[in-house]
């Protein structure tokens, strides 16, 4: 192969590398919902298309000079490839998940690196040679070894293995022709190919997630409905009829309300305005203070409220307050429920100052731990937003944060 041929074809190749790299960078750019892992991916994809327009702008910068115009560029380029392996390897450990604690990030990190730096010492002293490729294809045996210790079963490794091949056949050419480089175009090929799993995950996520999201509904519905809350209640309103009739109307009012409410939330795919989640909360408060159980007072500290949140999340944190935070427990009176602005975020706050000897039994635990389930279900599928729940000194907390750039949940 003549090195003008040689030099023809390396170009071609990285220009349509150049094009397939812009290509992914653009559709990836647009995906919603950026997490660390897609941010590793971008940070991959944008050195290896510094790289790419590097071997088209030469200029000599090494002590060897008996590599040639285009060598030359092409040896600067190695230098910005080698640095992709390193942030795959962040991308990698992400894709673990919840998993990724396992693993000993500084010891991998560390490892690619000092095979990033000695692809450089080697490249600017020595030029890009069969040491280099050599370093190259230890860079992505790590990888594949990595791969082989992951948690990942064979239908989620299909995309690495691939892709993988990409690079290792790169290296394995560069070694027996040092003037073919493809290393380029095969990272940009490890990337398309582990990018289209990327997007086939989040299908099947999706797909997963509404499905939970599905079935979670049947169980809000069993949940909400409470045979026992609204037996109790008609018995109530029943009593008021003699003893306070004119009480009885509210009560009624805010009874249909409160069955409307539930049943409305069912139907709701989307997000609903706050202050529509809060009178469904005021409705099955006006119920709760007629029940012949222990008095409350709720108060409320509402900063924001020009926002969009799941239905059916307030009102079971409300209903928990007073069931497991004060009904149970020999003292406490007061729920305050609170909203604000903070570092990006709505936080909804339902604090009770439940205290005291408790009188919560295991099935009760069972049945507050699914409520509070399905609240968390429904933020993170709706709006990617989090539910906690912490003991406090006097009482618990329950704290929801919904992301305020992260879904269309602004009133306008």
């Amino acid at each position: 192969m003549t090195t003008e041929f040689s030099k023809a074809l390396n170009i071609f190749i990285v220009m349509v590398s150049i094009i397939l790299a812009l290509t992914i960078l653009v559709v990836a750019a647009k995906a919603k919902n950026h997490s660390w892992r897609m941010g590793w991916f971008i940070a991959s994809l944008c050195v290896v298309i510094g790289g790419l327009r590097l071997q088209l702008t030469p200029i000599n910068i090494f002590k060897h000079d008996d590599v040639g115009t285009f060598g030359v560029s092409s040896a600067r380029a190695m230098i910005f490839y080698s640095l992709v392996a390193p942030l795959f390897c962040l991308y990698f450990i992400e894709s673990e998940g919840e998993k990724k604690r396992q693993w000993d990030i500084i010891f991998w990190l560390t490892l690619q690196g000092l095979f990033s730096l000695l692809i450089a010492v080697l490249i600017i002293f020595r030029g890009v040679g069969y040491p280099v490729y050599l370093a190259f294809l230890m860079q992505y045996m790590i990888l594949v070894i990595m791969l082989t210790l992951s948690n990942k079963d064979i239908r989620e490794c299909i995309g690495f293995i691939i892709g993988m091949c990409a690079p290792i056949t790169a290296s394995l050419i560069g070694m027996a022709n040092v003037r073919l480089d493809l290393m380029g175009f095969a990272i940009v090929m490890l990337l398309l190919i582990v990018f289209f799993g990327y997007q086939m995950n989040v299908e099947n996520e999706l797909l997963r997630k509404q499905a939970e999201l599905s079935e979670n509904k049947m169980v809000v519905l069993m949940d909400q409905i409470h045979p026992h809350f609204i037996y109790n209640s008609l018995q109530q309103i029943a009593l008021l009829c003699d003893d306070e009739p004119e009480k009885v109307k509210p009560a009624i009012y805010s009874f249909s309300g409160y069955l409307r409410k539930n049943l409305e939330s069912l139907t709701n795919t989307g997000m609903i305005p706050f202050m529509q989640e809060m009178e469904h909360v005021d409705m099955f408060i006006s119920l709760a203070q007629i029940l012949p159980s222990r008095r409350f007072r709720v108060e409320k500290n509402l900063e924001v409220t020009d926002f969009r949140i799941p239905a059916l999340t307030v009102q079971p944190l409300i209903e928990n307050a007073i069931k497991y935070g004060l009904s149970m427990s020999t003292e406490g009176e007061k729920i305050l429920i609170e909203t604000k602005e903070e570092k990006g975020y709505y936080v909804i706050r339902v604090v009770d100052d439940g205290h005291g000897t408790s009188t919560e039994l295991p099935e009760q635990k069972k049945k507050k731990s699914v409520g509070t389930e399905n609240v968390k279900t429904r933020l993170k599928v709706l709006c990617n937003g989090t539910l906690s729940v912490n003991k406090l000194e006097v009482g618990t907390e329950a704290v929801i944060k919904i992301p305020v750039n992260g879904v269309e949940n602004k009133i306008t």
